[in-house]
Order: structure tokens, then sequence, then C-alpha cells
């Protein structure tokens, strides 16, 4: 699965006002909160913050990619925030996270949904590709366009 069809330009995120982690996430629970694929907001956000309890998904060199397979979603989704200024996260490195892909999908595709993480995670480890997302940070349909080419 491509990630450009995972993601939307209504779902590319700046950051603005977030300068904590747990008001990222709040953020972009709320952003798969308005598609069709996630049925209760209130069950994202528990996922999501049980997992990021058990273990921080700051993966480090600025990238976050906090997930969770639950029952009521309905098909894979994701949402990306940018934050220029970086968001304490409790990343491996130490370093803030500056780009946070939010993804859900539902239970029991477990082949999918780790080939999807490892296609965001490869995508986004060129520092040169994040440098670019994060300066377009403001323009969501230049986002999708970066991660079009870079994918």
């Amino acid at each position: 699965m491509d990630i450009t069809e995972l993601v939307t330009a209504t779902r590319i995120v700046a950051l603005k006002k977030e300068k904590t982690k747990d008001a990222a996430l709040k953020t972009l629970v709320r952003c798969l909160a308005k598609t069709e694929f996630v049925a209760k907001e209130k069950e994202l956000a528990k996922a999501i913050s049980d997992r990021e309890r058990i273990l921080s998904t700051g993966i480090g060199q600025g990238i976050a990619i906090p997930h969770a397979k639950i029952p009521s979603v309905s098909g894979f989704v994701a949402a990306l925030g940018i934050s220029q200024d970086g968001i304490p996260f409790d990343s491996l490195d130490g370093r803030p996270a500056h780009v946070i892909v939010m993804i859900a999908g539902p239970e029991g595709q477990n082949e999918e949904y780790l080939r999807i993480l490892a296609r965001f995670t490869g995508t986004l480890k060129p520092e040169e590709t994040r440098n670019r997302i994060i300066d377009a940070a403001k323009k969501a349909d230049q986002v999708l366009g970066i991660l079009a080419e870079v994918t």
C-alpha cells in the first residue's frame, strides 16, 4: 500500500500550538476520528495513550510513529503532524519529534500493519526528506507531493 493512500492533505497538520506529546497525540487522534474509518474517537485515543505508556513510539531522528490496531477502526488510515519547533516525545535518541505519523488500523491484519510501519519509517529516514517535509509544514499539498515523490 502506498502511504499517499493513507494520508490525505486534510490529514496533514502543522503542529504549532501543540508543545507536548499529549497535545500532539490528541490533535492527531481528532484528525483521524473525522475519517470514515474511525468509529470511536475515545477508543482510539485510549489505545494510542496505552501504547505510549508501554514504550514511546519516538523512534529517533525527529520521527515518531504512534500507532494502534483496534476493533472500531475499519481500515488503515494515517495522519501526519509536523512541528517545526519539535515536541519532546521520549524518543530513543532523546531528540524531539518533528514528524509524527499516527497510524490506526483494524485488528488482525498484522502483515499489512507491519508493511505500513516499515514504509513510513523508510520514507522518513533520509534527513533530506524530513527537512523538506518540516519546511513545507504549513502547505499540506506540498507535503503530500514530497511523500508521493519519495515513495
